[in-house]
């Protein structure tokens, strides 16, 4: 028993280092150059032994995006249907997550990189991304935006139609600082309350709005 316990974590431990050695290679020389021989050389394992764990480039892809992006997006729908706080708590609380789970995570930043950047050679990246992250990304999204109209926090509108304009501005905090991050960084953190403010503006219902500059300069006038 203890010696099956041992081989097992072996296993999961050299599983893990393909896992980073793939994540390197795949970093510094694309999907398209990179070589599961040269993974393998990385791991410090025999070239046959990769083919033992993945057989052959793309499935190591998958696992190497699903290690570091779409773990996140699959406990996003856990989340988002078993938490018990309001609608406007809990877009706080996904916007949070995604910042700390994507936006401010450099690996996921690459590999985001990366399917930019190949994904029109190789289709078959895009079909892995679509179904395992931006299909449980935006199945919560439309989920939570069905709780807030439900519970009347927020108010039907086209947002339900295309629920990932609401993570808009995390795409465009993830282009922005693989580009021009290094001469202009962005505050992560107040760019997300700004893109907090954004959404809530968007959802909810005028009840629940506050007015804004204008709208109390010209409340005021009208009471003169």
């Amino acid at each position: 028993m203890l010696s099956t316990s041992r081989t097992r974590e072996a296993k999961l431990h050299r599983h893990d280092q393909i896992l980073a050695a793939a994540f390197e290679e795949f970093s510094a020389k694309g999907y398209a150059e990179a070589r599961l021989e040269d993974v393998a050389q990385r791991a410090g394992i025999a070239k046959g032994t990769i083919y033992l764990y993945f057989k052959n480039k793309e499935l190591l892809f998958r696992a190497v995006l699903r290690g570091l992006i779409r773990h996140a997006f699959e406990e996003l729908e856990i989340f988002v249907q078993t938490f018990s706080g309001t609608a406007e708590e809990l877009v706080r609380q996904v916007l949070a997550r995604q910042y700390t789970n994507v936006v401010k995570n450099s690996k996921a930043r690459l590999m985001l990189r990366l399917l930019i950047a190949e994904s029109h050679k190789f289709p078959q990246l895009a079909d892995v991304y679509l179904r395992e992250v931006v299909g449980p990304g935006v199945a919560a999204m439309r989920t939570l935006i069905e709780r807030g109209i439900a519970s009347s926090e927020f108010r039907e509108s086209k947002i339900a139609a295309f629920p990932q304009v609401l993570v808009g501005p995390a795409v465009l905090a993830v282009v922005w600082t693989l580009i021009v991050g290094e001469r202009q960084p962005l505050d992560l953190d107040r760019y997300m309350e700004a893109h907090l403010e954004l959404v809530l503006h968007g959802l909810r219902g005028e009840s629940q709005r506050a007015p804004c500059s204008t709208e109390i300069f010209l409340s005021a006038r009208e009471k003169q």
